[in-house]
């Protein structure tokens, strides 16, 4: 990813580490049991994931995840021995807006058990997150791409209020905890 930017190699990497504490790695578990009347409830609110990278290893028989891309919510159709690699904000930080994290949701469905696993990569808590100074020169003058500078931690803060709510004025409340 950071060759891609056109960045260092392991750039990310240390972006997301600082002296006091590591970039940490998180699993979280989730079961969505068959659902009688799927219409009548949502699986999991629409929201973008908060920290790196995301690998989620999904349900090889029942779907229900979906991710928002022009407008529309379109169906990721569970693959067999397949990893979904999700970006979260702080990438799209990190990139200056050149990766975008994913608005995505989970319907509840009849057709029978979803599990999946979600695999974090995340700053530390204490890391300072901003755009790659490589990249604040190379964005397009007419487009508004820049992002704040803020405390990892506090943009957590916010998000643990906020997950369900436009990110754009999550980045604007983490500034304002620092």
């Amino acid at each position: 990813m950071d060759e891609n930017l056109g960045l260092p190699i392991g750039y990310i990497k240390k972006a997301f580490n600082v002296e006091e504490a590591d970039a940490f790695f998180g699993t979280k578990v989730s079961h969505y049991p068959p659902c009688p009347h799927p219409e009548r409830l949502n699986g999991l609110r629409a929201h973008t994931d908060a920290g790196g990278v995301i690998l989620l290893f999904q349900d090889d028989e029942v779907s229900g995840l979906q991710i928002l891309k022009g407008g529309q919510w379109i169906d990721v159709q569970p693959l067999s021995n397949a990893i979904v690699i999700n970006i979260g904000d702080q990438i799209e930080v990190l990139s200056n807006g050149r990766y975008k994290s994913v608005w995505h949701r989970v319907l509840a469905t009849s057709d029978g058990n979803r599990r999946s696993i979600a695999s974090f990569y995340n700053p530390s808590m204490k890391a300072t997150m901003a755009p790659a100074p490589e990249l604040m020169e190379k964005v397009n003058q007419e487009v508004d791409q820049n992002y704040p500078k803020f405390v990892f931690g506090d943009y957590m803060s916010v998000y643990a209020e906020q997950k369900f709510l436009p990110k754009e004025p999550r980045f604007q409340a983490a500034v304002r905890a620092m």
